[in-house]
Parts: structure tokens; sequence; C-alpha cells
């Protein structure tokens, strides 16, 4: 060998080497070696080009052969057998002729590279021919190596060397005849066939480069076409193969096609398809045209497309008229296949419009992420597109990928790939494989070409003369090397076939990926233009559909069928398809919702969501009734893998249809029976009834908790259509019992849904008097029947939902009427004791003084408070069974670093849950006394509490606010009372009478109160003033006198002292003190009148004296007063009555209010204190004020109309559709903000954030809505100023009018936790998306896939916005909700009073 390495003849002897047998395959490794280095490295001198006149005669010889090659070429079989002379066709004879010169003649024979080329391709090949040693391991791996290292040599000439037509020709033929050879099955399924295993997937790898790097650089023939086809499609059963044309399909998806595989959304000129374009001659190659697979739908180019597959294929169309019409085949051969398919259907052919100088129209802009892969975009200079390498539109929520129940635990991501899809590790990868068919320069510069280069030819494939990748070669050779396996449901391993249709699932969802970012806005500033051009979303559909015929044995690939059945019929069609793709694949839904097999039910419901039903495809109602039925199915079986979640979702998307379809078909699950069933009733019947099994019998929490919603729905429906269902009572009696449910997410759902129905209590009450009522009766049994486990249990869960039943129970008592309340409670039990009913309020307030003071306060009396056993009637059962569910609740684990601060808040938290439902109810039972009955007041809903302050109308301090001022001033004192209230006197000035001065009015007492339920403002007037008659010199106002009290003459008073004349009165005083008060008396007397005992040491004449001395004063004085009498200038004039005087004391009037209701009594003032005005006491009564007295929302509403995929455009709306505006009117009352003196929710008075707004409030809830439409947009400032409103909202509602899915990265914010969109259907429905961080804990009523009508649209959107807010807020620790005031006056008394208490006497 060595030594013909240097002779130019040793090349026709080492091809002897590769005849070697078995034994000797080392020397032809040998050989393969020399041939590497001639080849690839030195090459020798007869591989060289000979000159042109030795060419000229070539040529002339040549055309002797050419006969007797092609007869030989048409007589081969489709079968080849290993020989060592099927590869040795004219290409092989001419070379050795050329080159079978001997040394004397020439020894500079130059024979050319091709030749070469071919003979050694020829003879190479006979490597592949050696009958294999399984016997002998050795000598088995070294034909195995030696034969890859021909392959690599194949690999290298395919990658790096020039080839010209006829040698690409023989390098095909080589490898299909190679592979066909080596890698047929032996008959006898249990030999093992290690040779082909061994070469199996490199060998595939090569034939696939080689098949496409020949179709770029020269026109492969129709007929090497049709053999490439039928030797792949008869080894199918080599999962290699499976492997390998995944991986290739899949390159051509993230590498060299990107935007080609589209189709004309617009329905382009029908053309011929590619299959009739490679018939022509191979030498006269004809443009490419063809049409596109999603303009089936479009009437006009199906006929025409119609009329020409009948007049060009009439006889195929015979025979394919007696199969099953729905299984067309993907095959891009399917006239020689004689493969069956429906004209309605569409093909898998490739489509580009009649004219081809539009080539570059398949430029379109696209976003495609794929892993690490890298993305090639295809640019239009009239778009001036470009390529985002980061954001793109995620399809996972179209795939049934965001629900409930699988809802990523990753927080947003822009744009990830399903890990489901990646591709799958047993695929056997090479190092260099993606290098094999890598773009040179030439060819990137050819993919980005100008229009002109363009229109002038075509690529090689296509019938033209470039050569390399360009999108018509990338879109022709994808659709030829997807349909190469030949039609995949003729695989006969089943194995094999569900990997198939696994790699089409992910070659679907790549497809839907690059539909999804097509026209998308790159800089989020402006909307482009729709796509010209689309995937071909429903291009396997002939294969699915066939697919879910086969046998039970292909069990997964049918499964895998109807996934992506579902997937490609739940997206937003661009296209309608047509009536005959439709009723095929309704015969296809029926026939797998009405199955027997349970695996099917269950791919169908988890992988059909509701948004099926509301594309509203024609006729899609006739499969309503199956969907119900197979949802039951689906819920009766209880397993892991049962997709109970979506089966209640399908459901409960469903319970309004009944009142909006009429005639609502059920069709029988048997194709014989032609009769079909129609109407709502019985539809509505079997519904309801599933859902109230569900709702009680239900394992699964997230499923449970969608029932109780569902439920909750059609109540509202029912309520709102007014059509008095009579199972409306069942299922307020499920609701109601779920309320005392072990779990307190589900109970919390059933709570949720009683507040909901508050709005609709007066069509309660026309449906049934009493039932009102008795949800507030339910509510209060409820707790009653909670609480004592509540008070000691140290789960905060218990707690939270006891404060939520008593707040539900108020906003129940604040909606219904006095009258209502005051209504006497029936029960059984107060029945048969004959004793007095005590009224619905009187049980009210006993339960919450029970929740004040402790479960067993009152435990001793029967009755005290109603009880579960106590509901119980002919309509109400207190006691329904209630199973079991599986708590999903994950375990949260903390890590160190945080373990300090949780153990803080941790504390906090407990401390705060010993208070939660006395304060609660304290709050409650305030709440009610101030409000019930007599909310709103005049001031409308905005106002329920005092909006003044100590500043206002304080003669001593003129603030516009709180402020040290006002604290100095002397007519204002705060106090605090019991150590819960909070309460200013505040004296100021009386408006006396007209023409009076302000000094002669009385003041006005203000007494402003802070209590647990809010703030309150009093003023008072002194009632009792001077008598009538008696009045000042100035006057007084005649107002102040008390009414109907008549003055007495001053001498009335002289019959308070009338006595007898002579009597003794002092005498008469002692005796009667002695007889009344004997404890005055002294031991020694019997009664103060009598005189006492002489003292001790005194006799007789000093007492003599003494008397002596007192007569002797006593005439003294006598003579005084008679000679003052006589004497005129001693008398006195007569006394008058005093004048009144006026109060002066800045505070007098407030001190008198004090002593009047006892506040200054010494019993009080332990419980009474007077605070230090300081600054301290200044900046928390600031921050007091400054809390809302009932619980706040704001919510974010945005409007997008059609073609918005920007966040100008939408920002930019200034007003909607009529739809969108009687939406938003009903989801408050507008209110000005500029008077607007409830919550603002940050918007401004002074316009810049919009004139008015929508607000709605209750006596405990106050929402304002930030909607886009109603703020400026006029300036660059204010849209930044409405983006600042709208995105720092948690909850974002979406009135999407737009054809494409709402896109959550429009509006760049890190909030909006939660986005309600709101997708407009036909018959004035509503189609509800819901999409939430993982961490926002389920909340309803509305829940994502639910289609709602459209007169309870605005009610159910502010309740479940309400519930959202709230499920987002719970999140911030030690968060407190409607209780917040409460809760901060209790630590503002405790924190700050006790420490400025100022003592006075």
């Amino acid at each position: 060998v060595k030594y013909a390495r240097h002779m130019h003849s040793s090349s026709i002897y080492s091809f002897s080497a590769f005849l070697l047998p078995s034994c000797d395959i080392a020397v032809t490794r040998k050989v393969v070696q020399v041939y590497r280095k001639w080849i690839l490295q030195d090459k020798p001198v007869f591989m060289e080009e000979p000159d042109k006149k030795e060419a000229s005669l070539e040529d002339a010889e040549k055309l002797g052969f050419s006969e007797t090659d092609s007869k030989e070429t048409s007589t081969d079989g489709s079968r080849h057998k290993r020989s060592s002379s099927w590869g040795r066709t004219y290409s092989f004879t001419s070379a050795v002729s050329r080159g079978c010169v001997t040394e004397e003649e020439n020894k500079n024979v130059k024979a050319g590279a091709q030749a070469m080329l071919q003979v050694f391709l020829t003879n190479a090949a006979n490597v592949f021919l050696l009958e294999p040693c399984p016997e002998v391991p050795m000598l088995l791996k070294e034909q195995v190596d030696a034969c890859k290292a021909v392959l690599i040599i194949f690999r290298r000439m395919i990658m790096e060397l020039t080839m010209n037509k006829k040698t690409w020709e023989q390098m095909l033929q080589i490898l299909l005849r190679i592979t066909e050879a080596v890698m047929q099955k032996p008959k006898d399924k249990q030999i093992k066939d290690l040779f082909a295993q061994s070469l199996a997937g490199l060998l595939f790898r090569t034939l696939m480069v080689a098949w496409i790097r020949a179709n770029l650089c020269v026109y492969i023939s129709r007929e090497l076409w049709d053999d490439f086809l039928g030797v792949l499609s008869s080894l199918t059963e080599w999962e290699e193969l499976i492997n390998e044309w995944s991986a290739f399909r899949l390159f051509f998806l993230s590498y060299p096609l990107s935007g080609c595989v589209l189709d004309s959304p617009k329905g382009a000129t029908v053309g011929r398809s590619f299959s009739l374009s490679w018939r022509s001659h191979p030498d006269v190659a004809e443009p490419m045209r063809s049409r596109s697979a999603t303009t089936s739908g479009a009437p006009g180019a199906e006929k025409a497309r119609n009329i020409v597959r009948q007049k060009a294929t009439e006889v195929e169309e015979c025979q394919q008229s007696e199969n099953a019409p729905a299984a067309e085949s993907g095959c891009l051969v399917a006239e020689q296949q004689h493969i069956s398919r429906s004209s309605s259907t569409p093909d898998l052919l490739s489509p580009y419009p009649a004219n081809d100088s539009c080539c570059v129209s398949y430029l379109v802009t696209f976003i495609l992420v794929i892993g690490n892969i890298l993305i090639f975009s295809y640019l239009l200079s009239q778009t001036g597109s470009s390529v985002v390498p980061g954001e793109s539109i995620s399809s996972d929520t179209a795939l049934g990928y965001n629900n409930e129940a699988e809802l990523s635990m990753n927080p947003w991501p822009a744009c990830e790939e399903d890990p489901e899809l990646n591709t799958p590790t047993d695929v056997v990868t090479d190092s260099d494989a993606r290098h094999w068919l890598q773009l040179s320069p030439t060819d990137a510069s050819n993919l980005t070409d100008s229009s002109e280069c363009l229109a002038d030819d075509c690529s090689i494939i296509a019938g033209g003369n470039l050569t390399g990748w360009h999108p018509d070669s990338a879109a022709v050779l994808w659709r030829r090397i997807l349909g190469i396996l030949g039609d995949v449901n003729n695989i006969q391993s089943p194995k094999i076939h569900a990997k198939v249709f696994g790699y089409l699932y992910e070659l679907w969802y790549k497809l839907a990926k690059i539909r999804d970012n097509l026209a998308i806005s790159l800089d989020n500033q402006s909307s482009p233009s729709p796509p010209v051009l689309i995937p071909p979303l429903r291009m396997f559909a002939s294969w699915l559909f066939k697919a879910t015929t086969l046998p039970n044995e292909y069990k997964e690939g049918k499964l895998q069928a109807y996934r992506l059945i579902c997937a490609m019929m739940t997206r937003r069609q661009d296209v309608l398809p047509n009536s005959d793709f439709l009723v095929h694949f309704y015969l296809v839904m029926h026939l797998g919702l009405t199955s027997e097999d349970q695996d099917i039910l269950n791919t169908i419901i988890r992988h059909c969501p509701p948004r099926f039903f509301s594309l509203g495809l024609p006729g899609f109602s006739m499969l309503v009734g199956d969907f119900i039925t197979a949802a039951a199915r689906v819920l009766s079986t209880d397993t892991p893998a049962t997709p109970h979640s979506e089966a209640l979702t399908i459901l409960g998307s469903l319970v309004c249809f009944p009142n909006t379809y009429r005639e609502i078909p059920l069709l029988q699950s048997v194709p014989e029976v032609k009769e079909v069933i129609t109407g709502s009733e019985d539809v509505k019947h079997y519904l309801i009834n599933i859902l109230l099994k569900n709702a009680t019998e239900e394992p699964n929490e997230c499923a449970r908790c969608i029932a109780i919603c569902s439920l909750g729905v059609w109540i509202c429906e029912e309520l709102a259509q007014c059509t008095s269902h009579p199972q409306l009572k069942e299922a307020i009696n499920v609701i109601g019992v779920t309320l005392k449910f072990s779990n307190k997410i589900v109970a919390q759902v059933a709570c949720d849904v009683l507040q909901l129905l508050v709005s609709y209590w007066e069509k309660l009450q026309m449906f049934e008097t009493s039932l009102p009522r008795k949800i507030a009766e339910i509510l209060v049994a409820t707790i009653a029947f909670l609480l004592p486990s509540a008070e000691y249990s140290s789960v905060e869960a218990d707690k939270k939902f006891i404060v939520s039943l008593l707040l539900c129970l108020l906003d129940w008592c604040m909606a219904l009427p006095v009258s209502t309340l005051l209504h006497p409670v029936s029960t059984a039990a107060l029945e048969e004791q004959h004793s007095s009913r005590a009224p619905l309020l009187d049980y009210i307030y006993r339960v919450l003084h029970c929740c004040v003071c402790g479960s067993n306060t009152y435990t001793q009396q029967s009755h005290y408070t109603l009880t579960l056993a106590d509901l119980s009637s002919p309509d109400y059962d207190p006691f329904l069974p209630l199973a079991n569910v599986k708590n999903s609740e994950p375990v949260q684990y903390h890590s160190s670093a945080d373990l300090g601060n949780l153990l803080t808040v941790e504390e906090e938290r407990k401390r705060r849950s010993l208070e939660l439902i006395p304060l609660t109810a304290r709050m409650v039972m305030a709440h009610l006394v101030n409000h019930l009955g007599h909310f709103p007041l005049r001031g409308g809903p905005a106002v329920l509490h005092s909006l003044v302050s100590e500043n206002h109308d304080n003669a001593h301090a003129e603030a516009p606010e709180l402020s040290s001022e006002v604290f100095r001033s002397p007519n204002l004192q705060l106090f605090v009372l019991n150590d819960s209230t909070l309460i200013s006197y505040l004296q100021t000035p009386s408006e006396g009478p007209a023409g009076s001065s302000q000094g002669s009015t009385l003041s006005d007492v203000r007494v402003i109160v802070r209590d647990i339920s809010g703030k309150y403002s009093w003023d008072g007037k002194v009632l009792y003033g001077p008598l009538e008659g008696c009045l000042a010199p100035s006057g007084r106002n005649p107002a102040f006198l008390i009414s109907g009290w008549q003055p007495q003459g001053l001498g009335a008073q002289k019959d308070f002292s009338q006595t007898e004349e002579g009597d003794d009165v002092l005498d008469k005083l002692l005796e009667n003190i002695g007889h009344t008060s004997p404890e005055c008396l002294l031991p020694s007397q019997l009664n103060l009148n009598e005189p006492s005992p002489p003292p001790r040491g005194m006799n007789r004449d000093q007492e003599k004296e003494i008397i002596e001395v007192i007569l002797r004063q006593n005439a003294q004085e006598d003579d005084y007063i008679q000679r003052c009498n006589s004497d005129s200038a001693m008398k006195v004039a007569s006394q008058e009555q005093p004048s009144p005087v006026e109060p002066r004391g800045p505070f007098y009037f407030c001190r008198l209010l004090l002593d009047d209701l006892g506040m200054n009594s010494w019993d009080r003032r332990k419980n009474f204190h007077l605070l230090k005005k300081n600054s301290k006491l200044l900046r928390e009564l600031k921050n007091l004020d400054s809390r809302q007295c009932r619980e706040t929302h704001k919510i974010a509403v945005f409007y997008i109309a059609e073609g918005q995929e920007d966040k100008c455009s939408i920002l930019s709306n200034e007003r909607g559709s009529q739809a969108y505006e009687d939406f938003v009117a009903g989801l408050g009352w507008e209110v000005d903000l500029s008077t607007h003196c409830g919550f603002m929710g940050g918007l401004q008075r002074n316009g810049s954030t919009g004139q008015t707004a929508p607000y709605y409030a209750t006596s405990t809830v106050e929402v304002i809505f930030h909607v886009s439409t109603r703020m400026p947009s006029d300036s660059d400032d204010s849209l930044t100023k409405k983006l600042r409103h709208l995105g720092n909202d948690e909850v974002h509602i979406v009135w999407s009018e737009h054809s494409r899915d709402y896109r959550r990265g429009i509006i760049p914010t890190a909030f909006g936790d939660v986005s309600i969109i709101i997708y407009p259907v036909k018959n004035h429905m509503f189609f509800i998306a819901i999409t939430k961080k993982p961490e926002v804990p389920f909340f309803g009523p509305l829940f994502d896939g639910a289609i709602v009508s459209g007169k309870l649209l605005p009610s159910l959107i502010c309740a479940t916005c309400i519930n959202a807010s709230r499920a987002v807020k719970c999140l911030i620790p030690l968060y407190q909700s409607l209780y917040l005031f409460a809760l901060s006056i209790r630590n503002f008394t405790f924190v700050i009073f006790f420490s400025d208490i100022s003592w006075h006497a």
C-alpha cells in the first residue's frame, strides 16, 4: 500500500482492498486512511482536472455509456441486497475507464477529482456490505470502526469539498443503498443486529446532512427524493432515525428557517404544490409555488384548491374517497402513496406566493427563544424590524400550562422553555453536528439579500441558480424533511409512534412560539402592523385525526395526538377553519369525549381549557354536552393523575351557557343513534347537580374551591335572569354548610361567595322573602359554632376566618332593612318551649358579645345564641356531610438569615391574634350602633366618619391643619376614656342673632370622639340659661330658655321659713338632729337642746358671774341696735337680685359639660385622663387621622383596542368601546375628584390625574378605580404619571379587544401581582383569564377560565378585585384589614397616652 501511494495507478489497485474479507479489515482501514489523505489533504496528480482537449474526448466517450446506464438504472428493484457490483453505475465505469492506463502510456494521467470521488464512493461502500461477524467481537468492532472512518470521510466531503451534480447523486445513491442494506431488520426479531445498531445513529445523521447539503448545492430530482422517502419510511422502526429526524426538523426552526415556515393569513393565490413541481424534468426545474396550510379556511382559496386537485388527480380522488375522510397523511409525496386525505384538512405542503420576486416578503420580524440556540431573524427594510433577544411571548396559557393546579413557581419569567419540551436525553448528538449545517458567510449574506437580488433568481431547489440557504430552500427542505418518514401513522412500533407525536407536539410548540412573537413591539413605543405570514399551526391536523382512529396498542401516540389537537384548537385562530375541517374536528372530539378509555378523557379535559368555548367556532355548542359528561366521568374517578381542577374549571365556565344558548344539543355516544336531544333545562340541571356533588365531595382543595365559586357565579346568574330555579336553595345550603368546614381556604371561598350575594339581597328576597334573613342566621349560628375552638386555637387561620365571618355578617346587617333584622327568629326549639322569640338583631348582638367576653360567658343559659340545630328546616340541612380535602398548602422553609426577623414577627403576630376576635367584635358592634339603618347619610357613601379636626372653627388658632399652635389654644383639651376612646373637647363661639356682638353670645362645645369604629364630631349648646325678664341689658337669645319653663316671683320664697311666733327654732333644730342623728349626741346627753352639766372645777358663784357677763353683753347689744334703728343715717337700702355675669373662661362650658356627664367625679377619674399636649401627641394624632376607617383598595383598569401591542398606544387611549364604557360604569359611580371626600387612592384634585374616576363604597370598604381612559395623556409627563398610578396597583383589570392574548410585559411594572383579563366573546359573554404570582393564594368568585354574561360582569369583577387585593395584602407581615383603625386606637392609647397623662386636681 505504501508503494502504491507513489504510483499513479495505485488507486486502481487500492480499490481492491475494499473487497477484502472481514478478517483483513485492518488492511482496509489503512487504505481508508490513504484515501482520507488524498481527498482531504494532499491531492495526488491523478485527482487534478484534465486538460480541455482530453475532457472533450471523454465527453464523446460518455455518450456511448448513457443508454446502457439508463437501462440498468431503470431495471433496478426497490430493494437492494449486498453485492460487489451494485453501485457500479456509469459514473464508476467511466471513471475506471479513464483511469485505467498503464504507466508506459502516461505517468501523469489527470483523471479529475470528481471522477476519483465517484470511484471512491462506489468502492468504499463495499466496507458496509461485508458480512459482519457477531461471533467475533474484535472483528465486529474493527469493521464498525472501518465503517465509521468511511462515514467520516463522507461527512468531510459533504461539508468541505465542491462536488458536481453527478458526484452528489452518486453520494446520495451510495448512502441510500448503504442505509437500506445495513439497516434492514432481520426477519427473526430475536436476532439482534449489533452491526446495524452500532452504525445507526451516525449513518442516519450522515444521510440527513448529505441530503440537505446536496439540495443546497445542486438540483436533486424528484425520483431521488422518492427513493429517499421510500428508504426512510421503511426504516421507521429504528428509534435512531426518529431522533435524527426530530433533531433536523428542529434545526430548521432554530437555525436557517426562522421566519420562512409561515403562511399567509390573508389567503394567497393558489399555486402548484411541491409534489407537482417535482414531476417536472430534472434539468428544467420549475419555480416552486404552493399554497398556505392555514388558508384552508378561506372559502375562495379552498374552492380553487379543490378544483385544481380534482382536475389534476382524479384517479387519486377516487381512491381517497374509499378511506376515512379525516385521515389525511402528512407525507410529502402522497400522490404515490395513495394516502387518504380530506378535502378540508390542511396539507403538509409549503406555503409560498405565486410571485417569486416577492421572496423578500418572507423575511418577517419574529422573536424565538429556544434555550441557548442561536436565532436568525430575516428583516425587511420596509418594516425596519430588529431582533429583541430578551422578551418573548409565552404560549403556555394557550397550551394549558398556566392553570391553578400547575402554576409555575418561578416569579414572572419573561419567556422560558417548557422543561417538558427539551430534547430527549436519548437522542444521539455529535459534538460537531451543529457545525455540519452551519451557515457560511456567503449563505448568511444570501439570507439578508435585498429584494432586487432575490427577484432575479431563486434557489436551486426551486428551479433557480442560487446556492446555499435562502428562504425558499429553507422552507422546502423543512417541509420535505418533516414528511420524509411518510405517513407517521403507518409506523409499526407503538413506542416510536408515540415518540414521533411527542416530537410533533414539540415542533408545534416552537411554531406557536414563533406565531406569538410575530409583530410584537420591539421598543414598546409603537405597535407594528399585523404579520403578512404566519406559521401553519394546523398543518398536522390530518396526521392527528388519523392517529385518533388507531388501535389501542398505539394508545400513547393517540394521547399525544389528542393533546396536540386540543392545543391547536384552543388557540386564537388567525384564519377560521372551514366547515369540513370543523366536522372532522368535532367528530374526533366527540369520539374522544365519549370514549371508554379514561386516559383519553383525562388528556382532553386536561389540555382543552375553557378557552375553546370562548373562541366561538361555528357549531362548538354541539360539544357542550359531551364536555359536561366527560368532566363528570373524570370527577367520578379518584386517581392522582385525574385532572379534577381542569374538569371543574370547564364545568364552572359553562354555568352561564344554558341561559344564553337555549338549545344545547346532547349528542348520543353511540354513532348509530341519529336522535339528538336538545334543550337548556336538562343541561342546566345535569350541570348543577355535578357541581353540587363536587362542592361537598371533591377531595382536591383547588378543585373544591373552583366548584364553590362556580356555584356562586351560577346563583348570581339565576338571580340576574330571574329564573327562580328550584336548586338555588340547595346551592345556598351547600355554601352555608361549607362555612364550618375544617379547611379554612375552602371555607373562606364560601364566605366570599356569601359576601358577594350581599349585593343580590333584593333578588334573593324576591325569590323567597325569608332567604336573606336565613343567610344572616346561618352566619350567626356558624360563628357561635366555631367560636369555642377558634378562641383557644394556636392556628392564626382559625381566628382570621372568624374575623371574615364577622365582617360578612356586618355587611349583611348593613344591607338588610331594619325591619328584617327585627323580625323574630323562629326555631323549632323555641316553639316547643313556648318562650318569647327574640329578634334576629338580638341574636347578632349576643354572638358579638360572646366574641368579646368569651364563648363560655352564657353557656349556662340555653338558647342564648343560635345553634346549627336551630337552622334545621325542610329547605336547609346544617349537618350536610362534607368530605375531607387534601391540603395543598406548601410547607414554608426559611433561611437562617431571616430567622431572627421571622421570630420577631411571629411574636407580634401571636400577641395580636389573642385580641383579634374580641377587637373585631367590638368594632362590629360599634359600627352597628353608629350606622345601622342610616347609611349612607346625606353626604353620600363617601362620607362615613367625621372630617372635622381640632383646628376647625378654633378662634384661638387659625391653622389649616393640626399644629402646635392648635395645641397651645386654651379652649382645647384632650382626654382618654377607658383606655380605648380618645375625646377632644373644644369650646367654639356660637353664632348669635343678627345684629348681636360676638361677645354677647354663649359658646358651643364641640366633642370629637375617636374610638374603635371611627371618628365622630358632636356640637352642643347650653339649654339652661337666664330667666325670662331678668336678661342682661344687652339681651339674651330666647332660644336658650327651656321650653315651657315659667319664672316664679321672689315672694314665693317666704314660705320656706314660716314659723310660729315665740317658738325657739334653734331648740327645735337641735332636738330634731339629736333624734334623727343619735351619733351626734354626747355620751352624757339625751338631747342636744338640753343644757349640759356644769364643767368640773367650777362652783356656783363662778357660774353666776359668767351668766351676768353674758346678759350684760346682750343688753348692750340691744341698746346699740335700738340707737341704730332710730338713727336715719344708719339705715341700709333694700337688697336687689344680682345681675348675671357672662362666663369668660375659654374652657368653661367644656368643663360644665364634663361635670354634667359625671366625668369629673371621683369614681370616673380612674378611667378618664387628661393628656399632655406635646409634639409626640400631635404627631401620633395626625398619623391616626391619616388612617382610613374603612378597608381601601385601588384597582387599575386598562383598555386595549385591536392591534395595540405597546404601552404607549394602550396608555394613549382616551375612550373605549361602548361595551367597555358600560362595564366601567358598572364598577362604581363616577365621582368628581376635585370635591370627592372619600378614598382617593393617590389621585390628585388638581386635574393632573383626570377629572373623574369610578368609585365604589359600602360602610366597610372603599374602592377607587384608576381607569386609564379617564386620565390625561396629552404629554409625555402625563403618560409617565398615568403609568406611575396604574403600574403601582397590585390588581390590574385589562379589557382586551385585541385579537391576541394580553402580554403582561406590555405594562412594565414590578407590581401588578394579579391581572384579570377580560376578553369579549360572542353573545355578550366574556372570557376571564386570571394570572397571578405563585405565592398569591386562591381567591374568587371568578377563576381562571370563567365565562360570564354581561349582566354579571361588573359585580363579579369588582368582588374578585377586592378579594384579589386582600389576597395580595395578606402576604404582608402583620397586615390588618378592616379593623386597622381599631387596632391603631388600641396601640395609640397604650403606647402614647399612658406615658403622657397629666394629672390635675
